[in-house]
């Protein structure tokens, strides 16, 4: 079998769009052959040789009007060669290549895992013949198309570690720098715990900031860090490849995430899949965590530290196991890859 692949960027050192680097060596694991359209391509090292990148050229300067080119040119090259089409994440994409996928007879299969829906998620869910997700809030639209799956977690990366106690206690946040992430919360949560605790804490942050409204709350984060006087525990990392990540991960005690968003965040079940506690707000991570240690979920703001002094109270090495377990039975990359390539047979 062999599939047409549409995502936005193709790049193993791209702090955001890393993973789909991971995707698509999994993919290419269950196929003949892998063609992947992309808005953009980075660092492709390391592919299988049966994957096939065309890249609509954006990493040599955007242009709107030539990428649309490239996509109808690269269109009519590859559909006819393949049997299916997998569109990955944008609803742009699988629009776009709905028209050929009808003239060619090929299955459209579009993944979104994404809390907002747009006209444009209802034309895709028209278009497509499946519609892909990992949990329900990830796509909130009725369809008789939808499949919910799981989240892709890739093992052979996101590896489990046990841990030492250590003399500090060590927080992480990984994800875009923006308001909608709480940020601020963490180093004021930093703060309390300094003032409670009888050992130092250190806070690392993983991520860049893309719109001048985020560069300018990413400002504001790090004029807060120097008034509170925390120069010495926080750390901004700025943009780490997604491969990189794990050695944070297996560095952290625990895996803040204070987002606002109703979509499960991935870096949640990468912290557990290398064995991190997690403290995270996550509306979808209260099915997956909550029954293993609800204590890891927050449901008061107002209360931050109370809440997180409660969950290092529930704090052992079995906990850990458990949650690594937890994506490595039920959310694993390879296993949800497999399910997505039988649906074109």
């Amino acid at each position: 079998m062999k599939l047409l692949m549409i995502t936005r960027k193709v790049d193993k050192d791209d702090g955001l769009a890393g993973f789909t680097y991971n995707w698509v060596k999994k993919i290419a694991g269950q196929v003949e052959f892998l063609y992947v359209m992309c808005l953009e391509k980075g660092n492709i090292l390391g592919l299988p040789g049966n994957v096939k990148v065309y890249s609509l050229g954006k990493e040599k300067g955007k242009n709107r009007f030539k990428e649309f080119i490239n996509f109808q040119i690269l269109a009519i090259k590859l559909v006819p060669k393949v049997d299916g089409i997998f569109s990955h994440q944008n609803p742009e994409y699988g629009i776009l290549i709905a028209p050929w996928a009808k003239i060619f007879g090929k299955k459209l299969i579009a993944w979104y895992a994404h809390g907002s829906v747009s006209w444009r998620l209802k034309l895709l869910d028209f278009l497509a013949d499946k519609i892909v997700t990992s949990t329900p809030s990830g796509f909130r639209l009725p369809s008789k198309k939808l499949l919910i799956l799981h989240q892709g977690i890739d093992q052979e990366i996101f590896s489990f570690q046990e841990r030492a106690e250590h003399k500090e206690l060590r927080l992480l946040s990984v994800s875009r720098i923006s308001r909608t992430k709480n940020i601020d919360l963490m180093i004021d949560l930093l703060k309390s715990l300094q003032d409670k605790l009888d050992k130092s804490v250190f806070l690392k942050i993983v991520g860049t900031a893309s719109s001048d409204k985020e560069k300018k709350y990413w400002q504001e984060l790090k004029d807060k860090v120097k008034s509170l006087d925390l120069g010495a525990n926080v750390e901004f990392l700025g943009s780490v490849a997604n491969d990189q990540t794990p050695a944070l991960y297996q560095w952290a005690d625990v895996f803040l995430n204070f987002s606002e968003t109703m979509s499960l965040d991935k870096t949640i079940l990468e912290a557990m899949s290398c064995g991190a506690l997690v403290f995270t707000s996550n509306e979808s991570a209260v099915k997956i965590i909550g029954s293993i240690e609800p204590k890891m979920l927050i449901k008061d703001f107002g209360n931050l530290t109370g809440s997180f002094l409660e969950l290092l109270r529930a704090d052992s090495a079995s906990l850990r196991r458990r949650l690594s377990k937890e994506v490595a039975d039920r959310h694993d990359l390879e296993d949800l890859m497999r399910q997505i390539a039988v649906l074109y047979k």
